[in-house]
């Protein structure tokens, strides 16, 4: 354990690829045994906000037992370095240990059709699996999530110092996408100016080639290793449990039904107390009737399981919307509209291609060059190359209509060997839908409806005006590339249709149990004393031209240092 006191950018890849595998294995074994110590504070979830949350309260509060729960196993090599390598993120997406994929419900707006949702199924979460772009919201967003304590110059803080946990800055020119400065050429032509969005106040209009959670090696640095892992090699050694493989089916309190069975809705100055969580074993869940075990915790509970995870927790538990639950099989417990919020923002792309002209393929694009011995062996010793390019050029934020960001790249849906160029608009919206758990089984995916451009007209012009602005961006390339617009087809309109026919998730989810309707200030589910949610779905709504990732690392760096000030023993 001593090897994890270096740097891990210090670290030759090999070496770090090996200290990241026996360390899940030693210290995050997946056996019964580990997870039934009892602890202090149990965290449910292994993602983003659960990696971030639990180092920070292990070293904050040392005589404080924190165990963190995550129903991923320890990954393997292989796994690793998916994980780790920027240009392999799509990769990691075939992989159901690395990335969950699930169907929604057909969605009335979409024509009935139904969308892929996607969610991190490993220590680390999204983080291990996203893009890896940094990006903060618009100015005065989260002053009005409800959150005590944050206020915008308090989320400020707490967004610099996660950047800097993580080490998150622009890729050095090496490691950008070969054509990311024509693109932005392009881009100031078609009226979207070149920008920073590094600090404050944020831009509402312009391109710029993106910060991320990569470092000057070409390595991800994603929750579990900008985190857990310095903890587990350091300050925490003593006092931080991760146990991988294990699903947590419930959260448990004293029993307190109404008289006749029918669940209570929250009182004022009653609060229960929760005392642990029920899990299985993740290698159980095709077992008829697997064995239940359970964990204590002291203190708290915090569910830290994401966006689609937290709330299905909460319903399975007997939290949530009576009439869900009795669907479900679930004896409803407390009534509040968890999974009533539920918010993902659309995605709609447009593609060029550049096959005609005398740009040759982009070197991030080139199959044979991505998977040669040479590739691996520059990018494993440290030199980055193509490996370590993220499989986007750049992001921009158009102002049309309700706004929204674009994301531009070379990679992403081309075959490797297209010429081809695609832009993505992920814009603003306010709409929800709902997100109910099928049964009680942590394995089951929920039922989901996204509601997906329900909202109205003005979310479909919305996302017409921004998907007509990154056309212009296409056909404004130098003549070079020789752009033709490939995808609406020849003769097919860039109209509502297409929208509603292409239209996808961005995989930005919030809101599942939101601050104010199922939350209080403090972040604990209403009713209870000592059952937090910290993460995404915690987030009331969209933020608002950003992706989410960096605002759960915000609100988890925030929650710590209240919690500890909640947990730290009296005296200390």
């Amino acid at each position: 354990m001593g090897a994890l006191r270096r740097p891990l950018g210090a670290l030759p890849l090999r070496l770090l690829v090996a200290l990241l595998v026996l360390l899940a294995a030693a210290a995050a074994a997946p056996t019964a045994a580990a997870a039934r110590r009892d602890a202090d504070i149990v965290l449910v979830g292994g993602g983003t906000a659960g990696c971030a949350l639990a180092a920070r309260l292990c070293a904050a509060l040392p005589s404080r037992r924190v165990v963190l729960l995550e129903r991923g196993p320890p990954r393997n090599g292989t796994e690793e370095f998916l994980v780790r390598s920027p240009r392999q993120a799509l990769a990691s997406w075939a992989l159901p240990s690395l990335l969950e994929a699930f169907p929604t419900a057909a969605e009335p707006s979409l024509g009935g059709r139904r969308i892929r949702l996607m969610v991190g199924a490993s220590l680390g979460g999204g983080s291990a699996v996203n893009i890896g772009q940094w990006t903060v919201p618009l100015d005065g967003t989260v002053g009005r999530w409800g959150v005590d304590g944050l206020d915008e110059a308090a989320a400020r803080r707490h967004y610099r110092r996660a950047a800097r946990q993580v080490g998150v800055a622009v890729p050095r020119r090496g490691l950008w996408q070969q054509y990311a400065d024509d693109w932005l050429a392009a881009a100031e032509r078609a009226g979207l100016p070149s920008v920073s969005e590094a600090g404050w106040p944020q831009p509402d209009r312009g391109a710029w080639v993106h910060r991320l959670t990569v470092d000057a090696a070409g390595r991800r640095r994603d929750a579990c290793s900008a985190y857990v892992t310095p903890a587990l090699g350091g300050a925490c050694a003593h006092n931080l449990r991760v146990v991988q493989g294990v699903a947590v089916t419930k959260v448990l309190w004293d029993d307190d039904r109404a008289a006749g069975g029918a669940p209570r809705r929250p009182a004022a100055g009653g609060r229960r107390r929760v005392t642990g969580v029920a899990y299985v074993m993740s290698t159980d869940r095709d077992a008829a009737r697997p064995r239940v075990r359970s964990l204590r915790a002291r203190l708290a509970v915090i569910s830290t399981a994401g966006a689609v995870g937290s709330p299905a927790l909460l319903q399975r538990s007997g939290i949530g919307p009576p009439a869900v639950l009795r669907r479900a099989g679930v004896p409803p417990r407390v009534d509040l509209p968890v999974g009533e919020q539920f918010a993902t923002r659309p995605l709609v792309g447009v593609t060029h291609s550049y096959a005609g002209g005398t740009a040759r393929l982009a070197v991030e694009n080139n199959g044979s060059v991505v998977a040669s011995a040479a590739a691996r062996r520059a990018w494993e010793a440290g030199r980055g190359g193509v490996l370590g390019v993220a499989a986007f050029a750049g992001l921009g934020r158009v102002p049309d209509g309700d706004g929204g960001y674009v994301s531009a790249t070379f990679t992403v849906d081309p075959a490797p060997g297209d010429r081809r160029f695609r832009t993505y608009c992920m814009t603003n919206t306010a709409s929800s839908g709902q997100l109910a758990v099928v049964d009680g089984s942590p394995f089951t995916p929920p039922t989901v409806i996204t509601n997906l451009l329900g909202g109205g007209a003005a979310e479909v012009t919305t996302m017409l005006s921004c998907l007509r602005r990154v056309a212009a961006v296409g056909d404004a390339f130098a003549p070079r590339f020789a752009m033709r617009q490939t995808e609406p087809e020849p003769g097919r309109p860039l109209d509502e249709a297409y929208v509603r026919d292409l239209a996808g998730s961005s995989a930005h989810f919030v809101g599942g149990a939101p601050v104010g309707a199922v939350l209080d200030g403090r972040l604990r589910v209403r009713g209870f004393h000592n059952l937090y949610v910290v993460d995404s779905s915690a987030i009331p709504s969209i933020p608002p031209s950003a992706g989410t990732m960096a605002s759960v690392y915000m609100l988890a760096e925030h929650m710590a240092g209240r919690l500890a000030r909640v947990f730290r023993p009296v005296g200390a």
